[in-house]
């Protein structure tokens, strides 16, 4: 057996039961992991608020070899999004945002980039729910970047030629982006506006993009949302389980 100290996003909890709880969480140094806290539904338990979805806490636990499920000693909070949970359309935004990171994340494997943009958009959306579908937006992207499924942005799959402003781009449904010759008018159109959009995401922090974003017209955001959509419906073969309740 084994102690880990780490930070953990806490993403989603089951009652397990009488008095006990399966907690999910993404760790800054294990990845993904499934955590029982043992007593933590008590009136009394060391646990307190920390174990409330959408916390950012420092995480102890115990792990054994060939278990999936590890036991969750002890937590200390970081960061609360208490603030958050009285608006239910940001409470779903953030479920919708845990329920990626799930599908996404394979169980026990590290990824602190993937770490650290998932706590950057939570705290983003903390400091400015306004926002949040263009944190979310930004989100999409860049978990879908960092697993490897974002086409490249910037060059034609085919001709490898660096797209223009003035280029017309399209995208099949094998999820890559070729210009129009290489194209021959298959795929779906993505507009130069949105294009310039989404680029705009491997250039800044959630905060900033989703502030330059206000100025987006909202037929570009609505475009944005329907790409990411496919693109993460296309991967996962389905729906997300989860989808936020506001599309601009």
């Amino acid at each position: 057996m084994s102690l880990v100290d780490t930070d953990a996003l806490i993403l989603r909890t089951y009652n397990l039961a009488e008095a006990d709880k399966i907690v999910v969480c993404l760790t800054k140094h294990a990845g993904l992991i499934r955590g029982v806290a043992k007593g933590c539904r008590k009136l009394r338990n060391r646990f307190g608020a920390s174990l409330e979805p959408f916390t950012h806490v420092h995480l102890m636990y115990y792990e054994k070899e060939n278990r999936e499920l590890v036991s969750i000693r002890q937590t200390e909070i970081l960061k609360s999004n208490f603030n958050l949970s009285s608006d239910p359309s940001i409470v779903t935004a953030l479920a919708y945002l845990g329920d990626l990171l799930i599908e996404f994340s394979p169980p026990h494997q590290a990824n602190e980039l993937l770490f650290r943009m998932s706590s950057a958009c939570f705290e983003a959306i903390s400091q400015s729910p306004e926002d949040v579908q263009s944190i979310l937006r930004y989100f999409e992207v860049w978990l879908l970047k960092i697993e490897g499924f974002l086409p490249d942005l910037k060059h034609c799959a085919d001709c490898h030629r660096i797209f223009s402003v003035e280029d017309s781009v399209f995208m099949s449904a094998d999820l890559v982006m070729r210009c129009s010759s290489c194209s021959a008018g298959r795929g779906g159109t993505v507009s130069r506006s949105l294009h310039a959009h989404l680029k705009t995401t491997e250039k800044l922090s959630p905060g900033n993009f989703a502030k330059g974003a206000r100025e987006v017209p909202a037929k570009t955001k609505k475009e944005f949302a329907e790409l990411t959509h496919q693109m993460i419906s296309r991967v996962l073969e389905r729906l997300p389980r989860v989808r936020p309740t506001m599309v601009q």
